[in-house]
C-alpha cells in the first residue's frame, strides 16, 4: 500500500510539472518579439560603411531578423536588404553593417524586423538618415568685373621697369668731337684760327682770342717804342752843329 501511495504522489508531481512547463511555454509564446534600433540615430549624416546596433530577441519562438533600407525621396515603399537574414538573436549589439557608399546620396530609412516561428514579426524603423558620400560643391565667388564665376583671374605679367635716367655729365661731350685746328696750325707754322667749326654750329675759341690780343698788344708796344727811339735820334741829330756853321766850320 505504501508503494502505491508513493507512486501516486510521483505521478501527481509529474503532471503538475508538465502543466507548469506547458503554461510557461504558452506564456512565452504569447510574449511579443523585441525589435529595437539604437544606432544610427535619427537625422544622422552617414557616409561609408556604418554599424547598425540594437536588439532582435524573443525568449521562445525566435526565428530570424532582417535589415532593410528605403530611399525616402522615391514614391512608395521599396525596401532593399542591407544584408542576408540572420538566424541568431542579438541583445544590445551590432545587428549588421551598411555600406552607404554603394547607394546614391539622399535621405533614407532603416527597418529591423524580428520574425517568430509562427510567421509573426515585430519591427523598428529609423527615418531621416542623410547619406552624403560626395564632397559638397564649392560655391563660386564673384571675381573681377568681366570674369566668369569660378574662372581664375589671369596671371599678371612682369611689371615694366622704370627708365634709368643718367645724371648729366659735368663735361658734356658732343657725339662728333671737334678736332682742334690749332694743332695743325702749330705743325705747319700758320696763324692759329680763332674759330673752330662744329657740325651745325660755330663757336669762338676764347683762348685763341686772348693769345691774339696779347700778341697784338706786344706788337703795338714794340712799334711805339721804335717810334720813340726814332724821334729821339732825330732830335739829337738836329741839335748838333753842322760843318761850316758857327765857328768857321771847316774853313777855320
Amino acid at each position: 500500500m505504501a508503494s502505491w501511495r508513493w507512486l501516486g504522489r510521483g505521478l501527481r508531481g509529474l503532471v503538475l510539472a508538465v502543466a507548469f512547463s506547458t503554461s510557461a511555454v504558452a506564456g512565452a509564446q504569447g510574449t511579443p518579439a523585441v525589435a529595437l534600433l539604437t544606432a544610427p540615430a535619427e537625422g544622422a549624416s552617414l557616409f561609408g560603411p556604418i554599424n547598425i546596433a540594437g536588439t532582435a530577441y524573443h525568449p521562445a519562438s525566435f526565428d530570424h531578423y532582417t535589415l532593410e533600407y528605403d530611399l525616402a525621396s522615391e514614391p512608395g515603399d521599396q525596401w532593399l536588404p542591407v544584408q542576408e537574414q540572420v538566424a541568431q538573436q542579438v541583445e544590445n549589439g551590432v545587428l549588421g553593417t551598411w555600406d552607404t557608399g554603394a547607394v546614391p546620396d539622399g535621405v533614407y530609412r532603416l527597418r529591423l524586423r524580428v520574425f517568430l516561428d509562427d510567421g509573426t514579426y515585430a519591427e523598428a524603423i529609423i527615418s531621416n538618415l542623410r547619406v552624403r558620400n560626395s564632397p559638397p560643391t564649392p560655391v563660386p565667388t564673384s571675381g573681377p568685373a568681366g570674369l566668369a564665376p569660378g574662372a581664375l583671374p589671369p596671371t599678371p605679367g612682369p611689371s615694366p621697369t622704370s627708365p634709368i635716367v643718367q645724371p648729366p655729365s659735368s663735361r658734356p661731350e658732343s657725339e662728333n668731337p671737334v678736332e682742334p685746328i690749332a694743332d695743325e696750325a702749330e705743325q705747319t707754322g700758320a696763324q692759329p684760327r680763332l674759330l673752330q667749326r662744329e657740325p651745325g654750329s660755330s663757336r669762338v675759341n676764347l683762348e685763341r682770342v686772348q693769345q691774339a690780343f696779347c700778341t697784338g698788344g706786344l706788337f703795338g708796344l714794340g712799334v711805339f717804342a721804335a717810334l720813340l727811339v726814332y724821334r729821339g735820334v732825330r732830335r739829337a741829330s738836329a741839335g748838333r752843329p753842322r760843318p761850316g756853321e758857327r765857328g768857321g766850320g771847316w774853313n777855320d
